[in-house]
């Protein structure tokens, strides 16, 4: 790998890096804001931002254990595709990996730190949730769509490929 190639690198991780420490900060900062001022109403009805109880979706301390084991090798998993180094995986699909790194850090913080996940931002007919989470939507969403984009721009290259060898 030539210098110029690494000094971009190291700048991309950095900007991987801050994306991912600003959105488990601002997580983590709301669930306690959240956590020590209570209901904040935002549109009347709608969108209110209110402390659940923890969501730890188990209910002994096994399956908190194995929960938060299987979280940490995903996220393993996903600093894997990030540092990885190929044609599949763009600066562009990292960057947005990170968003769902970050998430599921945050959410991990919880698990450990609170015993589950603090769920907070209400909005009518829906489940509540919090930044992790729509962080890691954000980040599996856009990782399925450009995986989708680049398998139909290969299916279609090998399709011309056959064409031309007829």
């Amino acid at each position: 790998m030539r210098k110029e190639e690494k000094k971009k690198l190291k700048k991309l991780y950095f900007i991987i890096g801050i994306i991912i420490f600003f959105i488990i900060f601002v997580d983590q900062l709301t669930k306690v804001l959240v956590i020590h001022y209570g209901e904040i109403t935002i549109i009347s009805n709608s969108l209110i931002l209110k402390a659940n109880e923890l969501n730890n979706g188990i209910y002994d301390e096994t399956s908190r254990a194995v929960t938060i084991l299987t979280n940490l090798v995903i996220v393993f998993i996903i600093f894997g595709i990030i540092k990885s180094n190929n044609q599949f995986v763009t600066n562009k699909t990292k960057i947005l990996l990170s968003f769902a790194l970050a998430g599921g850090i945050s959410n991990i913080i919880d698990r450990i730190c609170r015993g589950g996940v603090v769920e907070y931002i209400h909005i009518t007919n829906f489940p509540a949730f919090n930044i992790a989470d729509i962080c890691i939507a954000i980040g599996w969403i856009s990782f399925v769509a450009i995986f989708a984009a680049f398998s139909a721009k290969e299916l279609t290259h090998k399709k011309q490929i056959k064409e031309k060898n007829k």
